[in-house]
């Protein structure tokens, strides 16, 4: 699922929970991820990212994969892929996967340290798996 950075357009990040489904998303020109809703993860949540994807113009979705402190993939990883598999086949929308390692704990420090309230601790993830997107692509 290797993609390039698109050069104009949306990109919409992902962060999978088991409960919870956060959205941010990026202009590919200015790179500032901005948090968006949170998705319950039940079986309307493909068809509610499709429907933010299309609001927000996608030109290609980012999913945050996780990662143990050793690289290696976690258990939760492999189901991460199976709904990403699912969602690529409800759309044409490029998917690919970042890294999403620390993501969730950066999201809830910002909040706590910050006392930021104007995003979910998912959405926020969500930015931050967009980040490291543009980051690792910045060559």
């Amino acid at each position: 699922m290797e993609h390039k950075l698109p050069s104009s357009g949306y990109i919409l990040g992902l962060d999978v929970g088991k409960k919870r489904i956060g959205v941010a998303a990026a202009s590919a020109i200015a790179k500032l991820p901005q948090p968006l809703d949170v998705i319950s993860a039940d079986e309307t949540a493909l068809d509610q990212i499709i429907a933010v994807a299309n609001k927000e113009s996608a030109e290609l979705i980012v999913v945050g994969i996780p990662r143990n402190l050793d690289g290696q993939e976690t258990s939760q990883s492999q189901s991460i892929r199976d709904f990403t598999t699912e969602l690529a086949a409800k759309t044409d929308i490029p998917i690919i996967f970042a890294d999403e390692s620390l993501s969730s704990v950066r999201a809830e420090g910002l909040q706590r340290n910050n006392n930021f309230t104007g995003a979910s601790s998912d959405s926020l993830a969500a930015c931050f798996i967009l980040e490291e997107y543009f980051v690792s692509n910045s060559n």
